[in-house]
C-alpha cells in the first residue's frame, strides 16, 4: 500500500473520531479538515505519525485545528532563477493544467529540479514559499487516486491549456509510477474502473498548483536555494 493510501486511511479515521468527539457531522468535520489543511500536514509528518499511537495522532490534529492556521510550507524545484512567478511561462499539458506547481515535500522539489537539470545541465534551484489559504480562493482538492482525479488529469493532459476555473488545485501527482496507466486511460485502452484499480497501490506524491494571479498573491517567498544534488545552499 502506498504512503498516500496510508495517509488517506489515517485521515479518515482521525476525521471520524474528531466528528464523534466534538459532536459534529461528517461533512462539517471534512470542511474543518480542509480549511486547516489537516490532510496535508499529516502527509508531511507521516514518517513520525505512523510510528506513534492513534491518541498522539489525534492530539497532533487537534493542535492544528486549535491553532487554526491556514499556512502551509510549499516547495518549487526548477532550473530557472527568477524573482516573480510568470504563469505565461508555464509548461503545457500538465496534470492540473498550466500553472505554477509546488509540493509540500522538499525532497520531491529536489527531484523535480534534478530531472530538469538533466536536460539543460545548469543550476538547480529549490524555492520555498508560504502558502496562505483564504476563503476568497477557489480551491479544488483531490484526496486520492479516484475516478474524478483521473478524468481531471485526462482533460488537462489531452486538451492542454487550463480546463477548469480553480485558483488552486491540491492532489496526487502523476509521476513515473502512474503515467503508464494514465496514458492507457487517455487512449481508451483502459476503462476508468480498470485504471483506478491499477492505480490503487501506486506510490504517488503530492502537488499544489496555482493557476491565477489571485492565487499567486497567496504565496510569499521565504528563500531560494541552489541544490547541488546533495545539499541546498542559500
Amino acid at each position: 500500500m502506498s504512503v498516500y493510501s496510508d495517509v488517506q486511511i489515517l485521515s479518515i479515521r482521525v476525521m471520524e473520531a474528531y466528528a464523534k468527539k466534538n459532536h459534529v457531522s461528517g461533512e462539517d468535520a471534512l470542511n474543518i479538515f480542509h480549511k486547516c489543511q489537516v490532510y496535508e500536514n499529516i502527509l508531511i509528518q507521516y514518517e513520525y505519525l505512523h510510528q506513534v499511537s492513534f491518541e498522539e495522532v489525534m492530539e497532533y490534529v487537534e493542535k492544528i485545528i486549535e491553532e487554526g492556521t491556514h499556512k502551509l510550507l510549499v516547495f518549487h524545484g526548477t532550473t530557472k532563477e527568477f524573482e516573480k512567478i510568470d504563469l505565461g511561462k508555464s509548461r503545457n499539458r500538465r496534470d492540473f493544467g498550466m500553472g505554477f506547481y509546488t509540493t509540500i515535500l522538499e525532497n520531491q522539489a529536489k527531484e523535480w529540479a534534478y530531472r530538469l537539470s538533466l536536460r539543460e545541465k545548469i543550476n538547480k534551484y529549490v524555492y520555498e514559499y508560504i502558502f496562505l489559504e483564504s476563503e476568497r480562493l477557489n480551491v479544488k482538492r483531490f484526496d486520492g487516486l479516484n475516478q474524478e482525479w483521473l478524468e481531471f488529469v485526462k482533460e488537462n493532459r489531452s486538451l492542454g491549456g487550463l480546463q477548469h476555473n480553480f485558483d488552486v488545485v491540491i492532489g496526487p501527482v502523476a509521476d513515473d509510477n502512474t503515467m503508464e496507466t494514465i496514458q492507457l486511460y487517455i487512449t481508451n485502452t483502459l476503462t476508468a474502473n480498470e485504471a483506478v484499480e491499477r492505480l490503487r497501490y501506486s506510490k504517488v506524491n503530492n502537488q499544489i498548483s496555482f493557476h491565477t494571479e489571485k492565487a499567486l498573491l497567496s504565496l510569499t517567498l521565504e528563500r531560494r536555494q541552489v541544490y547541488d544534488g546533495g545539499y541546498l545552499h542559500v
